[in-house]
């Protein structure tokens, strides 16, 4: 079997699929419509076409994205398997719930700062938040196209001193930034998976992610909102720092639901569709 990812390994895994004659398993983390919205980048876009009508099997990290390529794209559903992704599991968590410098609560964004990871609609929750709670601070960590814009909108809107960008983080900052954190907050607007909010459970803290993700169809232990929904984001984040027992059930729960998140179940659906394939 030939299992490529995404459309940056199409050209390869077609080539070497008609080469050896064998079936092409084409495994979709993200689509075009996923990292531009309506403004897609039309090469990519027919690349990507292009594998889903050569693919013996398509599999897809969520049901949210089968359904986006249902829609957006020409698949037979029968082609069609979802996989959801796991964790990596790592060990001494509490080595990480280091004394932070600040005593204020602190709400996180941590991903790419790009349209579909909604960073914009972040920032008018803050707001919301700010007007009642002006003791919150939100902190930004992640590069992309959208944070120079991001700086100059939180400045405009009086967030100035509320509002902390780090710039990218990587390796042991990522998890230090999640577990200094009292709230992680994803309000993509499209997520074929997202492993992020895994990543904060992991480490202790609650999380409110976007209804329009694909993590959202496996975890029970989260507050979900819809990305467009500032107002609601808001409600939550401001629920989460009044009412203590509501963060403790999340941490505990979402801690124990985590454990279980491994990667030998999507490792043995994998196994399963090359089984389909090859008898």
């Amino acid at each position: 079997v030939v299992h490529a990812h995404d459309w940056m390994t199409l050209p390869a895994g077609l080539a070497a699929a008609r080469v050896a004659g064998k079936p092409l398993v084409f495994h979709v983390h993200a689509c075009e419509y996923d990292r531009s919205g309506e403004h897609v980048n039309e090469r990519v876009r027919d690349l990507e076409q292009l594998g889903l009508d050569a693919a013996d099997r398509v599999v897809c990290v969520s049901h949210y994205t089968a359904a986006v390529l249902q829609r957006r794209y020409r698949v037979d559903p029968a082609k069609i398997r979802v996989v959801h992704n796991a964790l990596t599991h790592k060990q001494q968590v509490e080595a990480l719930h280091v004394r932070r410098a600040i005593e204020e609560p602190i709400v996180l964004f941590l991903g790419r700062v790009t349209f579909q990871k909604g960073p914009d609609y972040f920032l008018e929750a803050a707001l919301r938040v700010i007007r009642i709670e002006k003791r919150v601070k939100f902190v930004m960590s992640g590069s992309g196209d959208m944070l120079p814009v991001m700086i100059e909108r939180a400045a405009k809107i009086g967030l100035a001193r509320h509002v902390h960008f780090t710039g990218f983080l990587k390796g042991e900052d990522v998890e230090r930034m999640y577990a200094m954190a009292d709230i992680f907050v994803m309000p993509s607007v499209s997520e074929p998976f997202g492993l992020t909010p895994l990543e904060a459970m992991a480490l202790d803290t609650p999380v409110i992610l976007s209804r329009q993700s694909g993590v959202s169809e496996i975890l029970r232990n989260a507050l979900k909102v819809d990305f467009w929904d500032v107002d609601d984001i808001a409600n939550k984040i401001l629920a989460l720092l009044r009412y203590p027992a509501l963060v403790e059930q999340l941490t505990v729960e979402g801690r124990e639901e985590i454990q279980r998140l491994h990667w030998e179940r999507p490792a043995g659906l994998v196994r399963d569709v090359y089984r389909e394939l090859v008898g």
